[in-house]
């Protein structure tokens, strides 16, 4: 067809592809013009509420976090310094506290005598040692191969979550074996005894122990009474009420819980290789090493208490295992730990150092609230400047927004003004908190004005931005709904299914489609009538060329004859 157009006029001479394409040109203003310059509109507009409901949605996510009472829950801590820091949960009541006085809490370190190289043997012929640590007893297989690095690592697979085992380089050619608690406390304090006779003393505490026992329930005392522990010769001395019938467990118990001796000795029952009880005492901090001895006061303590064998070792302490120890309002607590969680339930106090004392205030946070408070606003002013050029009219200039007139769209915009500048039944409004509406509709936060506020009556504000929920003599429930609850429900309905905002988009949606449609449609039909116009034209051409042909011929014709009569 291509050809034939371009030939077009050839024949006549009036019948060109110009004159047709003129002729579709005009047409296509009238019929198709106008179509396409409607969806042209549609698409404007689809882009314009789309940027409305962005950021309307914005806006509802900013006005949700405001209507929260979790917003309002946010706590701040201050006072934390280099020996206190406090943490405090989302919640927790505002208070404040002092903390003085401080004792870290500390972890057990041991320390074996040397060896010259960490794959020196460390034991004459198979055994356990064992290691007990917080009323538990580790065993710890030994073999006359073993190196002082095996056996670091045996300690560490066997007791690796309570304890750490670990080889530290003293000196040229001189290597210890530290042993370290994982967890502070007094507890947490080590003793080291070979079960076997077969391992290096070197790796052993100095300790005591009593005579055999088949049971750990077996009996020490046949009569009330009362024995006397001296640590290092009368350093440290202690005397312990023994009834009828006490057990050698209950025995244990009662030294480690003396408060005299609390610091200086561990008790523990040791298994040896018979399968017999035996109590071992291990003395420990500034009387690490030192002689231990019972005396029994009275007649009724059974004699393989009193008689102690000495185990030789030289394990050293090089740190005792201690509680925390502090004043929080002038009372003084003790806890295992540096880190402690349950004077007030979401308080966490972490003890750093015992330099100083700290008065520590739990505040609400109001930083998250004015933060969101400042989006708000941003939010609020991006909305309310998106609505204006939608719905702008300015004769002047010239300028028209795509929702000029669309009532829909103009009350948006003034319902949620309204919402801003009203007052709730107490007489409060957003202005007084803050949020203050300029003559060009835009919003503004004053920051000063919220502190104040928050000062004097933080109650209300709340009431006043989430709302309150009172239960009657009767047990009904009623709800006042806050500004933000107000402003949020709004925003939902506009925006959500079967709002404004929704039902404007399905339209467009819907106009879109038959645009399109009635577009094509009016395209093709133009598209046809000019295709076949320009094909009728081109026969037209062709017998009009025809007839000129003949008409030359039948001239030339002529003009011979006239010529041959001459």
């Amino acid at each position: 067809m291509a050809g034939t157009i371009n030939s077009l006029g050839v024949g006549s001479g009036v019948l060109t592809a110009d004159m047709i394409d003129k002729l579709k040109t005009n047409e296509k203003k009238v019929l198709v013009d106008p179509i396409e310059k409607k969806v042209k509109l549609n698409e404007q507009k689809t882009q314009a509420l789309d940027l409305l409901k962005s950021l309307m949605t914005t806006l509802k996510s900013n006005t949700s976090a405001l209507s929260d009472d979790t917003m309002f829950s946010h706590r701040t801590v201050k006072g934390n310094n280099s020996s206190v820091e406090v943490s405090a949960e989302d919640g927790v009541a505002v208070q404040s506290f002092s903390i003085s006085d401080i004792s870290l809490a500390k972890e057990s370190v041991q320390q074996s005598d040397t060896f010259n190289d960490p794959s020196a043997t460390i034991a004459s012929d198979n055994g356990v040692m064992n290691l007990a640590i917080n009323g538990e007893v580790f065993d710890i297989e030994y073999n006359s191969g073993m190196t002082l690095e095996d056996f670091r690592d045996e300690i560490n697979n066997v007791a690796g979550d309570t304890v750490t085992a670990s080889i530290l380089q003293v000196g040229d050619n001189q290597y210890s074996l530290i042993v370290k608690s994982d967890a502070t406390g007094e507890a947490q304090n080590i003793t080291m005894t070979d079960k076997s006779g077969n391992l290096d003393t070197k790796l052993t505490n100095k300790t005591f122990a009593s005579g055999d026992f088949d049971t750990v329930d077996d009996a020490i005392a046949d009569a009330d009474g009362s024995l006397t522990i001296d640590i290092g010769g009368g350093s440290v001395s202690s005397t312990i009420n023994y009834t009828n019938g006490m057990t050698l467990t209950e025995l244990k118990d009662a030294i480690n819980s003396d408060e005299t001796l609390k610091g200086s000795i561990v008790a523990t029952i040791i298994e040896d290789e018979n399968g017999k009880q035996n109590l071992v005492l291990n003395a420990i901090g500034s009387e690490d090493g030192a002689d231990i001895s019972i005396t029994d006061n009275d007649s009724g303590l059974d004699s393989r208490i009193t008689s102690l064998t000495q185990r030789d070792g030289s394990v050293s302490e090089v740190q005792s295992a201690k509680d925390a120890t502090f004043t929080y309002n002038g009372i003084n607590l003790t806890r295992s730990s540096n880190t402690i969680d349950d004077i007030t339930p979401g308080v966490t106090i972490n003890l750093l150092s015992e330099s100083s004392s700290a008065n520590i205030s739990i505040e609400q946070d109001r930083e998250p609230i004015k933060d969101e408070l400042q989006n708000f606003v941003t939010s609020y002013n991006s909305m309310i400047e998106q609505l204006d050029k939608m719905t702008l009219a300015d004769k002047e200039e010239g300028k028209v927004g795509v929702f000029n007139g669309d009532s829909s769209i103009r009350n948006l915009g003034r319902e949620l003004t309204r919402l801003i500048t009203s007052y709730d039944e107490d007489g409060n409004s957003l202005s007084q908190f803050g949020i203050s509406l300029n003559q060009d509709g835009k919003l503004s936060f004053n920051s000063s004005d919220f502190d104040k506020m928050m000062d004097q009556d933080p109650e209300s504000l709340q009431k006043f931005f989430t709302g309150e929920t009172t239960v009657d003599e009767y047990g009904n429930e009623h709800r006042v709904d806050g500004i933000f609850d107000k402003l949020n429900e709004k925003l939902k309905n506009s925006i959500g299914y079967g709002g404004s905002i929704s039902i404007l988009s399905e339209g467009l949606d819907k106009e879109k489609k038959s645009l399109e449609e009635n577009y094509q449609r009016s395209l093709d039909l133009l598209n046809q009538r000019y295709d076949t116009m320009t094909a009728r034209f081109v026969e037209y051409d062709s017998i009009i060329a025809k007839l000129n042909n003949q008409s030359a011929a039948l001239l030339q014709q002529i003009e011979m004859a006239i010529n041959a009569k001459n």
